[in-house]
């Protein structure tokens, strides 16, 4: 005989997320993702390599522009879809939101949340990961 247990589990309660806004802040991110792909372009090519570097890593590290310019675009194109979008159109912020890692990405993606910006540090030690 099986007995039905007393502690049910509760779903979180749903909360909307409008489909239109979450286009646009994930159009800003890749904004904001660009520039700082841009800021290591700046910062690698302020770097000294050795008279003989080898040419496929130089290659390698052309791709940085091309990230560059496809979160530029694919951030323009967010803001467009985004404008294009019903304003009607919600999902359910839990399921699409949890699906992310980093705190401050769900933060910024999400319009129910205040952006945060992260400042860049010009002192202090630099640690390589």
């Amino acid at each position: 005989m099986m007995i039905a247990s007393s502690q049910e589990t509760v779903p979180p309660p749903r909360r909307d997320l409008p489909l239109d806004a979450l286009a646009a802040r994930i159009g800003d991110e890749l904004d904001t993702l660009a520039r700082l792909s841009s800021d290591v372009q700046r910062a690698l090519s302020m770097c000294h390599f050795a008279e003989h570097t080898d040419p496929q890593a130089i290659r390698g590290l052309q791709g940085i522009d091309r990230i560059t310019q496809a979160l530029e675009d694919l951030g323009r194109l967010m803001a467009a879809v985004s404008g294009e979008m019903p304003k009607d159109v919600k999902l359910h912020a839990v399921p699409i939101l949890s699906r992310l890692r980093l705190h401050e990405l769900i933060t910024n993606l999400d319009p129910a949340q205040e952006k945060t910006v992260q400042e860049h540090e010009s002192e202090g030690d630099i640690q390589w990961l």
